[in-house]
């Protein structure tokens, strides 16, 4: 592997490089990476015929390694009745499952509980959850992770289809020899059909279902299933950027729409009397509201609803922004809620994206109801991978 760009180390070629869907641009040199994402960009708008006033193309990032401080591990075979395995999807596979040791991008200690957790249940022979049929018990491990706190979460996820041994697994975890103290140990159980990691109800064997984590100066508490920015480091340097861009006063009512655990509502508290963050994840919502009591923020308030439902909702009780924010999902805002978004006529809006795909379908709708891209800035918050993430200013003609 070619050195990467000064000042960021260089690692020998992962391991799992060939066969993991985790990591695209492994062997790719760092500097090659970022001309990669800023050019795919660039395309992007230049297709749609969209272009901004300001353009500035992703940077060095502040990590390229062990940047990752949540996991979702899998459990699965390789191969069709093959032996159990505990990592990510293969390159290009919904079904089979390759193991990820030595992973570069997630903190050593995840590769420690990792490898711990998939030798004891192989020994145990443990059966894992198989799709095409639904049956089976073992689902996923999640590990997550408080960069400025040394906090450890761990939640395995499994069906209801057997009883796991409690204390067992709790004494395994336990007795890890890890850099940081594991906080919490939950065990979750899923029956859906669904791939993804969803709870129908949780069980704390040790310890606390959340932890904590510091952020652009606050204290945030995370619940086990609440959404919280994957690369620490990266993400404040985005968002301080980002809100550059913003006036110091915006209005008297800010909307925060995806608000997640409501990192960028909390944080623009002080520019807006009100603050209103809306967001569907019940246990986001509730790690928002205890992290504006536990910040001493009052003009911050949280609304669990779908981003259209809760947008109406205001609009029944009368309450209309004068700023708003949206951070969606890669899937974008949805065509309903972005309509009501530009019935709104807000002179700016603050666009974050972590799909610059459905960023640009999106702001081709918006440019046809009279706005137009001011500024758009890349960020590389997931250094070897394939994402890139955006700001951008938008503002009305």
């Amino acid at each position: 592997m070619s050195a990467l760009v000064a000042g960021i180390d260089s690692r020998p070629l992962c391991p799992n490089a060939e066969i993991c869907g985790g990591c695209t641009y492994q062997g790719v040199p760092y500097d090659e990476q970022l001309t990669i994402k800023n050019s795919a960009v660039s395309e992007l708008l230049t297709e749609a015929g969209i272009s901004a006033k300001t353009l500035v193309p992703a940077k060095v990032g502040p990590s390229v390694y062990e940047y990752r401080n949540k996991m979702e591990y899998s459990f699965g075979d390789e191969v069709k009745e093959g032996p159990m395995r505990l990592g990510l999807h293969k390159k290009k596979s919904y079904m089979a499952v390759h193991n990820t040791p030595d992973c570069q991008i997630v903190p050593e200690d995840f590769n420690t509980i990792r490898d711990a957790v998939q030798l004891y249940f192989e020994e145990l022979g443990t059966s894992f959850y198989h799709k095409r049929n639904r049956t089976g018990f073992l689902r996923n491990l999640v590990l997550r992770r408080g960069v400025r706190t040394g906090e450890l979460l761990v939640n395995l996820v499994t069906t209801s289809e057997q009883e796991l041994d409690e204390g067992a697994f709790v004494s395994l975890i336990s007795g890890l020899a890890l850099k940081d103290e594991v906080v919490g140990i939950v065990h979750t159980i899923n029956d859906r059909r669904s791939d993804t990691v969803a709870k129908d109800s949780m069980k704390v064997l040790k310890g606390r279902d959340y932890y904590n984590e510091e952020l652009l100066g606050l204290h945030f508490k995370v619940n086990a299933f609440a959404f919280f920015q994957t690369n620490i480091e990266a993400v404040e340097r985005m968002l301080d950027e980002a809100f550059e861009l913003l006036p110091q006063k915006m209005g008297s009512t800010l909307f925060d729409v995806y608000c997640g655990t409501g990192t960028i509502a909390l944080a623009l508290s002080t520019r807006a009397d009100r603050v209103i963050g809306i967001d569907i994840v019940e246990d986001s919502i509730a790690a928002a509201n205890y992290n504006a009591e536990l910040n001493e923020i009052t003009n911050c308030e949280f609304r669990c609803a779908d981003a259209l439902e809760g947008l109406e909702e205001l609009t029944r009780l009368g309450v209309v922004p004068d700023m708003i924010s949206v951070d969606p999902p890669r899937m974008g805002l949805h065509p309903k809620a972005l309509k009501k978004l530009i019935e709104y006529n807000l002179k700016e809006i603050l666009y974050i994206s972590c799909n610059p795909k459905t960023f640009v379908e999106n702001m081709s709708v918006l440019k046809s109801a009279g706005y137009e891209l001011d500024t758009l800035k890349i960020y590389d918050n997931f250094p070897l991978t394939r994402h890139t993430e955006l700001v951008s200013r938008i503002i009305k003609k």
